[in-house]
């Protein structure tokens, strides 16, 4: 008798607050993967603008639901980490959704060996425009070149490696990567159209970002390196301030 072939479980954590005009697209891009083996935690911040709500319409599809007051983004993630069981964790935020096809993808290229997997995200603009950021796995001490949205990681890595840093408000998921690195971890990248993001959340603020990302970078990277990626991160804040105050004022290729 032929053995049959269990697909992996993979779970995936949605943190949220106060995105009722987001939250539904969010959900929908879970719950209609063509991937059919997930587990679907969703941490609510403690919303007040009917978020809940909308939530709840899909309480039958979703495995947990947390709905309390967080220390910010980070919090969210770790507690929706607390509860995973899967054996690769994806982390797909309100304002952001999937390609249909995003976990399939992922557990289709991914080799034993691999403990990271990250593709490319199309981000979408206000007025309609659009442009796609490709993961860039070799320029990670550089700045977040990873596009969170579009990653998985192993949920035994977050055992081994810590969960998120709650000081961080933005830059979580850069720290997290380079201490993956570090650690020597192999991360998998796919050429492929992994997630969305609307611009304007929490990660397109810029200034702040980049900030963060220096903090980040101090702990980890040797003297040398660190200036490297701090002149490199200058440059890079420049480019922002003078060529791309709104990088969707016009259409980008």
């Amino acid at each position: 008798m032929k053995q049959r072939y269990i697909l992996p479980k993979v779970s995936i954590v949605t943190t949220v607050f106060n995105a009722v005009a987001t939250i539904e697209d969010t959900i929908l891009s879970v719950v209609n993967q063509t991937y059919n083996n997930i587990e679907y935690i969703v941490v609510d911040g403690g919303s007040t603008d009917g978020t809940l709500q909308i939530i709840s319409n899909y309480k039958d599809k979703i495995t947990h639901i947390i709905s309390e007051p967080d220390n910010g983004i980070a919090d969210g993630f770790n507690k929706g980490i607390a509860l995973a069981t899967g054996e690769w964790t994806g982390m797909i935020n309100a304002d952001d959704w999937y390609a249909p096809n995003a976990v399939e993808l992922m557990i289709e290229n991914v080799s034993e060996n691999d403990q990271v997997c990250c593709g490319n995200i199309m981000l979408m603009g206000d007025n309609g425009f659009s442009r796609i950021k490709k993961s860039k796995v070799s320029w990670l001490n550089l700045g977040m070149y990873i596009m969170h949205p579009t990653c998985f990681i192993r949920t035994e890595v977050y055992r081994q490696i810590g969960l998120y840093d709650t000081s961080l408000k933005i830059a979580m998921d850069f720290d997290m990567f380079l201490r993956i690195k570090r650690k020597g971890l192999k991360f998998k990248y796919i050429d492929e159209l992994m997630a969305y993001m609307r611009t304007g959340g929490v990660s397109t603020d810029v200034k702040k970002m980049h900030k963060e990302e220096l903090t980040v970078m101090k702990r980890y990277l040797t003297q040398f390196t660190y200036f490297t990626a701090y002149t490199f991160n200058y440059m890079n804040r420049l480019r922002w301030r003078f060529f791309y105050k709104n990088p969707f004022n016009v259409k980008l290729k």
